[in-house]
């Protein structure tokens, strides 16, 4: 009866310790909401469009010319980019991404990394019908002296380009 009970105790905290590591934080999803529900992606995953005058005005003109502008942003941190020049083509670009949370506030930092360039600057979803997505971001690889917008300087505050750099997008998926 003794060895019974001691195997009976030994699969118990072998169940245990399985059951424990099953239920670790480990984090799939590209975070957790704010903390709320680690089930729930973030507000900036899926697919987003930029059409018309959600185009970043510094994009319409010369030298891009793009009227539209469709970035897909999944859980894995990939990005795909896709970007439409007037009278034109779709051109795509895929790389990676890293939203890093500020601790107040609904805007955060954000990087993202294409083969050619780099770019860095500030991300905001603001939940509706549909839901939008703010970004303002420069190239900063090969570094052509531009300075990063952050969650503490705030949308628009480049003093040379001010709104003309805030990309606007819809949610479309």
């Amino acid at each position: 009866m003794r060895t019974t009970l001691k195997l009976l105790l030994v699969l118990l905290a072998a169940l245990a310790l399985i059951s424990f590591a099953a239920c670790s934080d480990d984090d799939d999803d590209n975070g957790d909401n704010g903390g709320t529900d680690p089930t729930v992606p973030d507000p900036w995953i899926g697919s987003w469009l930029s059409a018309g005058d959600n185009v970043a005005p510094i994009l319409q003109g010369d030298p891009f010319n793009l009227d539209s502008v469709r970035v897909h942003l999944d859980e894995d941190q990939v990005v795909t980019l896709e970007q439409h020049v007037e009278g034109g083509a779709w051109t795509t670009l895929t790389g990676t991404y890293q939203v890093i949370e500020s601790e107040s506030g609904d805007v955060h930092s954000i990087t993202i990394d294409y083969s050619a360039f780099a770019q860095e600057g500030i991300i905001e979803v603001v939940e509706g019908t549909p839901d939008v997505m703010r970004l303002e971001a420069v190239q900063t690889e090969p570094d052509y002296g531009f300075v990063p917008r952050t969650p503490e300087t705030g949308f628009g505050s480049d003093p040379l380009y001010g709104d003309t750099n805030i990309q606007t997008y819809v949610r479309i998926q």
